[in-house]
């Protein structure tokens, strides 16, 4: 009895078997077809992993080595310190590289929209020393707009754009329009950091030809270009290199806006506090248009108000 009662379960799990070889078989030819879809949709992931990871930051403080190329074609190093406290407080001092000792702190206590900042070097001594002479402390411009000559020249971003959250922001966006539109190709890898720190890496192409063509209209700029695109006022002019400054535009001018920030990156993201640890990115003719190296990065820290007031004995204002 116990024979004849095992032979159907034995061909049962025979035709079981044979289906999913029949299957994994006819399926084979589609693996190539869906390892692209399913890179995209671990991307997404962790991409919301991302944007959990920053949810949950309070303040932080980090150092930056950032390397950006402008718009003539020069290449700018710089290694900065940022403050960050929610909601839009910033701290900011360039520790190396062009403008070293410069300062700046966002907003001014009194006054929304406005950063107070002093030069570096020979000027920011002079500045100071002035400063402190009464006769002449009116002739030293310290109070400033995001949008001021002064402050955004030879940057590619204002301090409001260089937060962390922003730069998230920016490559989510991004990455999640070129899913949708199924435009350029994502890949995702694992690799080890110099300390040992396993990081995913992000590696990302896009077509640079994507984009809008803007008509200029009466009393617009770059900024109020990028405005409406949601897209950084310096990717613009990067992109319309022939224009002289933000302002430099005519009615009916048509400005190419791209869709996205840069042609070619590599991001690269830590598995431990899944936020940002490099960024790479490139142009359309393949040149380095930006390099992040996060050497720092302490989040939820506790940052004070005295962190962001001119009076900290640390700082040099």
């Amino acid at each position: 009895m116990y024979a004849k009662s095992s032979a159907p379960d034995w061909r049962k799990w025979l035709r079981i078997y044979l289906g999913w070889i029949l299957i994994v078989s006819a399926t084979a030819t589609s693996v190539a077809k869906s390892e692209s879809a399913s890179q995209v949709d671990k991307i997404l992931l962790l991409i919301n992993g991302m944007e959990q990871a920053w949810s949950e930051v309070t303040d932080y403080t980090k150092e930056v080595d950032k390397t950006e190329r402008l718009v003539d074609g020069s290449l700018k190093q710089q290694t900065v310190l940022i403050k960050f406290r929610r909601p839009n407080q910033y701290y900011f001092r360039v520790l190396e590289g062009h403008g070293a000792g410069s300062e700046l702190i966002y907003p001014k206590s009194t006054l929304e929209h406005v950063a107070i900042a002093h030069p570096g070097g020979f000027q920011g001594k002079l500045a100071s020393v002035l400063k402190k002479t009464p006769l002449l402390n009116r002739m030293v411009p310290t109070e400033f707009g995001m949008q001021d000559p002064q402050i955004i020249k030879g940057q590619h971003q204002t301090i409001l754009d260089s937060s962390l959250g922003q730069t998230i922001h920016q490559i989510a966006q991004n990455l999640r329009t070129a899913a949708q539109r199924g435009e350029g190709t994502m890949q995702l890898a694992k690799e080890r950091s110099e300390n040992g720190e396993w990081l995913f890496r992000v590696d990302v192409d896009l077509p640079a030809e994507s984009g809008h063509l803007h008509e200029v209209k009466e009393q617009e700029s770059l900024w109020t270009i990028a405005s409406q695109y949601d897209c950084p006022m310096y990717v613009i002019w990067y992109n319309n290199s022939h224009m002289k400054g933000p302002s430099d535009l005519s009615p009916g001018q048509t400005v190419f806006v791209p869709r996205y920030y840069a042609a070619k990156g590599h991001i690269w993201i830590s598995s431990t506090s899944m936020l940002l640890k490099k960024l790479e990115i490139f142009d359309s003719a393949g040149q380095l248009y930006e390099r992040y190296d996060y050497l720092r990065i302490d989040t939820n820290v506790g940052l004070t108000d005295l962190d962001f007031d001119t009076e900290n004995p640390e700082y040099n204002f």
